[in-house]
């Protein structure tokens, strides 16, 4: 009985600062969490602007130094400016500046684990939605980011990196596997998985033997794949882009435009804007590129014609501009950059609006059929007629004008002085034909660009789909307890209608007396605590925004892993560079190290046998 009374006492004064070594040696402690402290900072520092921490000398003694890398560089400038944490360093053993990469991993983990506690600690017993997406590194490790949507306590949408992974096998079950193993290892309830959200590629999507088929047998109950909508749009514009010859030889040529601008020569000439490269995984690179060489073209022009004209080029230079000369100075060049600007700048906008971790599934089908209503308008004659008027306009004023023809002696033409022309045939009649021909590109493009949406974005569980659209405030049926009913099957929840009932007239009425346009985001906001005393109607809205629509947070973590695993930094471990990643892109979360979680990670730090005693 006495050694669990002291052992409660000890834990008491844990608890509260007060251990006996705490009370004796106060003034030595604080000194010491002040050094350490300022070490956390310029870790978080680093770790929060991607930057790397060592240089090519790591000693102690070497900062400040243009070797000694970022983080003993910072630590140096730290002492010089504050003068008592100078002192405190003078004091501090030199087997204990906690200055080596040892304890930047020990801090970096500790850093990782708090924001993923606190991820879980959010999420709580609320239901979230899975996304995964994976890339390699340059060492040819496959990295798995593993992203939840749901919606805290606070009624507001995350989307939040909880981790990391690398995989060796890259099937599906071992995928799948590699997942749920982290779910469960971080302390989340697999069982209150909602959706899945993941690339089209068929180790993720497939129907029989696909990541999203094997997550469904292991849980055992129907979970949702939703494709990403960002994917698809790229896999609609590259297959539609590339349906026709004429449109896939156009970005070849702007293609080999921005090599050839890439050039030393040329790109010391050139004043025009700079091109734009074609990337097969991002369709934007399309319109970017047609955006640039339509606010460029007179520049681009000019240029290939003083090239082509000039003997001071090599020749090799010379022979590419006359060539690219001509392929732009087609007729259907210029107006096929003017078609494909106006498509693709349709698609630009849900394309951003997707990338928004606010943007919940419904959102992001209603943002693609608007993007497809808009194309769809555009196929008939009267909007072709005004875009030929258009372009024939642009036309004039962004085509150079060409070189004079050499002037050649004037022809008598005395034996046809008795006739009179009243009728042209030659230039009418190729008028005519790049118009017929411009226009049947036209169509055919629309055609395509339709076809591959309707394809891709065909409503695969109109259930769903419908009863996530009764639950937005602008619907006829909204709060339609029978339409809502597919949705609260998903999570066997029991429907009751009278909540229901009472939730629809209660919120109309409000809405009824105010002009604002209604969300189910709003709705939350301002009526959790009436809506708390209907639990199943109020759980019904978080579900409706806890359904994602694209894996643009998962995306996000690749560039972030570009930079973290940059050149001349892998030779990391993968933990430290899973941490730093999450650190890197969880900024909100990371910032807290600086105030209310700093003692919480002293507190960690210290709990390991330490020369610098902290508490």
């Amino acid at each position: 009985m006495k050694s669990v009374a002291l052992w409660k006492e000890r834990r008491a004064r844990s608890v509260t600062g007060t251990e006996i070594s705490t009370l004796v040696n106060t003034a030595q402690l604080e000194r010491n969490r002040t050094y350490v402290a300022a070490i956390v900072d310029i870790i978080q520092f680093i770790a929060l602007n991607q930057l790397p921490f060592r240089g090519s000398d790591d000693a102690l003694d070497a900062r400040g130094e243009v070797s000694s890398g970022i983080f003993l560089a910072l630590m140096d400038y730290t002492l010089k400016k504050d003068k008592d944490l100078a002192r405190i360093f003078s004091t501090i053993p030199v087997n204990a500046t906690y200055t080596s990469h040892h304890i930047q991993n020990e801090i970096i983990e500790i850093m990782s684990t708090i924001i993923t506690e606190e991820i879980v600690k959010d999420i709580g017993e609320a239901w979230y939605t899975l996304k995964v997406d994976g890339t390699k590194d340059p060492t040819g490790c496959e990295n798995v980011s593993i992203v939840l949507r749901y919606v805290d306590t606070s009624n507001t949408v995350r989307e939040q990196l909880v981790s990391m992974a690398t995989s060796k096998q890259c099937d599906a079950k071992s995928l799948t596997q590699l997942v749920l193993a982290q779910l469960r290892d971080i302390g989340l309830n697999t069982a209150k998985v909602l959706s899945q959200c993941y690339d089209g590629a068929s180790v993720m999507s497939g129907v029989h033997g696909g990541m999203q088929k094997i997550v469904q047998e292991e849980l055992q109950r129907e979970v949702p794949y939703v494709h990403c909508f960002n994917h698809q749009l790229h896999l609609v514009v590259v297959h539609a882009m590339s349906s026709d010859f004429t449109l896939e030889n156009f970005f070849s040529v702007c293609n080999s435009l921005y090599k050839y601008f890439k050039k030393p020569t040329v790109a010391a000439v050139y004043t025009g804007e700079k091109l734009k490269r074609l990337l097969e995984q991002r369709w934007t690179g399309h319109l970017a590129t047609v955006t640039v060489i339509l606010k460029s073209f007179g520049n681009i022009v000019h240029l290939l014609r003083g090239i082509d004209s000039t003997q001071t080029s090599a020749a090799e230079v010379r022979m590419e501009a006359t060539g690219l000369l001509k392929a732009i100075t087609q007729p259907s060049f210029l107006f096929i950059a003017c078609m494909t600007h106006q498509i693709l700048s349709l698609l630009d906008p849900p394309n951003t609006a997707l990338q928004a971790k606010s943007t919940d599934l419904y959102t992001g089908v209603r943002l693609v059929q608007s993007a497809l209503a808009c194309v769809e308008k555009l196929r008939c004659d009267t909007q072709f007629d005004t875009f030929w008027e258009k372009f024939s306009k642009d036309r004039q004023t962004t085509e150079p004008a060409a070189a004079a023809p050499p002037q050649k002696r004037p022809r008598n033409m005395s034996h046809l002085s008795d006739y009179v022309v009243d009728t042209t045939v030659g230039h009418r009649q190729k008028e005519v034909e790049e118009r017929t021909g411009c226009k049947r590109l036209y169509f055919s493009t629309l055609d395509a660009v339709v076809g591959e949406m309707k394809a891709r974005f065909s409503v695969r569980n109109s259930q769903l789909v419908e009863a996530l659209c009764t639950l937005h405030p602008g619907s006829e049926d909204f709060l339609d307890a029978k339409r809502v009913r597919p949705l609260l099957d998903l999570t066997c929840t029991e429907m009751k209608e009278a909540e229901f009932a009472v939730a629809q007239q209660f919120l109309q009425d409000e809405m009824a007396q105010s002009n604002k346009n209604w969300t189910t985001q709003d709705i939350l906001t301002r009526y959790c605590e009436p809506l708390a005393a209907m639990p199943t109607v109020l759980k019904t809205l978080k579900l409706s925004l806890t359904f994602g629509a694209s894996t643009a947070t998962c995306e996000n973590s690749f560039s972030t892993l570009k930079n973290v695993f940059s050149e001349h930094r892998r030779s990391m471990l993968h933990k430290r560079k899973a941490s730093l990643i999450q650190i890197a892109v969880e900024k909100d979360l990371t910032k807290k190290f600086t105030g209310e979680w700093k003692e919480t990670l002293l507190r960690r730090f210290s709990t390991a046998s330490r020369r610098l005693q902290l508490f």
